[in-house]
């Protein structure tokens, strides 16, 4: 044991090399012998003098150190401002929306061109016994009126110095307009009183569907403020006030938890218990993840899309 211990003493006692000394801190970075830090004596002296100066002033931390860098800094603080002021003005744009679909009938003339047409005198004979037969069955002025409106009008011409006829028909189309009503978030408020009693007598998922977005508008007011306040109104050390508001930025998340839980509901699905296919077309025969879709509209897509961007922010803290 006094052999090996005399050997390890040897070996620690042994001097490291400067080029050893500098491969080991570089880890291979300097596999050969490393160049001079700087590029001539004065460089290096000005280099030490600013040191000495700092040293002596009590500075320990070098220029640029992340430590002395503002935690919230003014673009944060802008960022956070300008997004908190659009939560609370979008509840002033529409938030829901409905149509009832128009149906508007149009006509549209069509154009037949026969083939030519021989004319005799026993085919004229013959037309003129024809038409005055049909004439004879129409009994009213009324029924011909009726029998008028019921089928599109047919113009039948013949082309000057030809034997052919042109038939002229009018085809009924079918032509849909929507008729939007919308509704904005302080509206939403306004009609709360109406709406509750249709929801409510409806199942589970529109009634907590309702209950969800009536606290999701509440959030719009409640945490813009909030977020103003932590960023303008809390006093004390700048760490402090930093940790602090990256606590109360979570909240922000809330809303986005809220509009999940609501379209996570849409998928049970829920029969109305109201003619609501009478009130608005889009509302469809039941409640399921279409009409949840259909019925919001670009106020809400606004507001999340700025409750998400404070929300990280707060994790950027």
């Amino acid at each position: 044991m006094a052999v090996d211990e005399s050997k390890d003493k040897k070996v620690a006692s042994k001097p490291i090399t400067e080029a050893q000394r500098f491969r080991y801190i570089g880890f291979e970075v300097f596999p050969g012998k490393p160049k001079d830090l700087f590029k001539s004596d004065k460089e290096k002296a000005k280099y030490v003098d600013g040191v000495v100066s700092k040293r002596a002033k009590g500075d320990v931390l070098r220029d640029q150190c992340t430590l002395l860098e503002q935690r919230v800094s003014t673009t944060d603080r802008l960022v956070l401002t300008i997004a908190s002021i659009i939560i609370f003005a979008t509840l002033f744009i529409p938030w829901y929306s409905a149509y009832n679909e128009i149906v508007v009938e149009t006509t549209q003339p069509v154009q037949t061109e026969q083939a030519p047409v021989v004319a005799d005198s026993a085919m004229l004979a013959q037309a003129g016994d024809t038409l005055a037969t049909q004439a004879a069955q129409t009994t009213t002025e009324s029924a011909t009126e009726q029998a008028a409106e019921a089928i599109p009008p047919t113009t039948v011409a013949q082309t000057d110095g030809s034997n052919e006829e042109v038939i002229t028909g009018y085809v009924a189309k079918k032509k849909v307009n929507k008729e939007y009503e919308r509704l904005t978030g302080i509206g939403s408020f306004l009609a709360i009183g109406s709406v509750a009693s249709y929801a409510f007598s409806s199942g589970f998922a529109v009634a907590v569907s309702v209950i969800v977005f009536l606290i999701y508008t509440l959030l719009c007011i409640a945490l813009p403020v909030y977020t103003l306040y932590g960023l303008y109104g809390l006093k004390g050390d700048p760490d402090k006030k930093a940790l602090q508001l990256k606590k109360m930025l979570r909240y922000n998340w809330i809303p986005l938890i809220l509009f999940f839980l609501a379209m996570i509901l849409s998928f049970f699905g829920s029969e109305y218990g109201f003619d609501a296919a009478n009130m608005f077309t889009s509302l469809g025969d039941g409640y399921g993840p279409g009409v949840f879709l259909n019925v919001l509209s670009w106020g809400i897509i606004v507001s999340l899309g700025a409750f998400i961007l404070v929300a990280v922010k707060g994790v950027e803290i």
